[in-house]
């Protein structure tokens, strides 16, 4: 069986269960989403998706996005990516230290089925002038990734989790 890898934009007036519904269409037809970014910006989305499925049923999950008549819909055909399953990607991600950042990270891997080797976290107190004092925060991390998937576009989302957050891919 072959399949097909497409990336899909859209934005319009859509809820939750909108999207929720597009990810049920693309499962029940063989297929899942390798990469997803879905913002919510009071009752309108704004998203772009990385869907693989079996060849013979693109049309009707490429419909299934088309049809929403409050979304407006662009769809991209792109090549598989591959790389070897046994790769061990290691980065850095440095920010101002936050309440829940590990959290973030990690729920952000998890939800990509990437697989976490090792976490090293770290934080140093920073104390300026002024009175004013911060931390920043450090975790070096080792990961396994779907292979479909690119380190750099891991690295990209790991990045817009908050403004001051920069990862250096290591290896």
């Amino acid at each position: 069986m072959s399949s097909t890898t497409f990336i899909v934009s859209f934005v319009g007036q859509a809820t939750p269960a909108t999207i929720k519904n597009l990810a049920a269409i693309t499962h029940e037809n063989g297929g899942k989403w390798l990469v997803s970014k879905v913002n919510f910006l009071e009752d309108h989305v704004a998203a772009v998706i990385k869907v693989e499925l079996p060849s013979e049923n693109q049309a009707i999950v490429k419909r299934a996005f088309e049809d929403h008549t409050n979304l407006t819909v662009q769809i991209t055909d792109t090549e598989r990516h591959i790389h070897d399953q046994e790769t061990i990607y290691h980065l850095r991600l440095d920010a101002n230290d936050r309440a829940g950042i590990v959290n973030e990270i990690t729920q952000y891997l998890d939800a990509q089925d990437i697989r976490i080797l090792d976490m090293d976290c770290q934080r140093v107190f920073l104390a300026g002038g002024g009175g004013i004092s911060s931390s920043l925060f450090t975790a070096n991390i080792a990961l396994k990734i779907p292979q479909a998937m690119k380190i750099a576009d891991i690295a990209n989302e790991l990045e817009a989790l908050s403004e001051d957050t920069r990862v250096i891919l290591e290896s």
